[in-house]
């Protein structure tokens, strides 16, 4: 056998082996009338079909959506609700998708797209929270580096209609300690905690420290952060040397 018989008996043999595509039928009447309703971070579709009298067997019927950012998902009846959106401008088409079996071929039936329809997801606070911070030392000058603590009392408000998201401090003493973590607030952004000045893993100085202290808060529209708060300390770290 030649070479060039050989060659094309395998090409012969992989068209063979080939999955065929489903055949397509754009023979379907377009959706019409897209309708996009935004409620908070929803947007929810509606559109109508003119049904035929006469329709083909579909073993699959429904309506594909296709967003602007390429996503694509079915729908069955002639609304869907996209959810939990951030904030941006979203449009949309729709069209009619069934399929069927032609003498043993899948066939997909669909329709033109519909005319495009848009939403814009805004954001729900005009702006970051606002924070205040007082922070109080629990004793003057400390003999025990365990005990050393700080009271955290402050406020982090929203506007109405806002959500307040996480509220963190953040502890630096300018020497290569810093530290932070949440701090729990009661349902008017109210907190009241106490920190502790070192972790475990800390070298603790001694003598007269300085830290710095600040609370950040966020919410839609982004973080904030309060003034820094300093308070000096006097350390008599037992372990420091003399």
């Amino acid at each position: 056998m030649s070479r060039r018989l050989l060659l094309s008996v395998l090409l012969l043999s992989s068209c063979a082996w080939a999955k065929p595509k489903d055949a397509e039928r754009n023979e379907l009447p377009a959706p019409f009338n897209l309708q996009a309703v935004t409620l908070q971070k929803n947007i929810t579709l509606t559109w109508q079909w003119p049904k035929p009298e006469e329709l083909p067997v579909f073993t699959q019927f429904g309506y594909e959506l296709k967003r602007s950012d390429g996503k694509i998902v079915m729908a069955h009846g002639t609304t869907y609700a996209d959810e939990n959106l951030v904030p941006g401008s979203y449009s949309y088409t729709v069209r009619v998708r069934g399929v069927t079996k032609d003498k043993g071929k899948k066939v997909v039936y669909v329709s033109d797209w519909s005319e495009p329809a848009a939403g814009i997801i805004k954001t729900a606070c005009a702006g970051p929270p606002t924070i205040t911070l007082n922070v109080e030392q629990t004793q003057k000058a400390y003999a025990s580096v365990s005990s050393l603590r700080f009271h955290l009392k402050g406020q982090a408000s929203v506007e109405t209609g806002c959500t307040l998201g996480n509220v963190n401090y953040h502890l630096d003493t300018g020497t290569g300690i810093s530290h932070g973590g949440p701090i729990t607030v009661d349902t008017h952004g109210h907190f009241d905690s106490f920190i502790n000045a070192f972790g475990p893993e800390d070298e603790i100085p001694s003598g007269r420290v300085s830290f710095a202290i600040t609370t950040t808060a966020e919410d839609d529209a982004g973080p904030t952060t309060s003034d820094v708060f300093t308070v000096d300390v006097d350390l008599q770290n037992p372990f420091a040397p003399h």
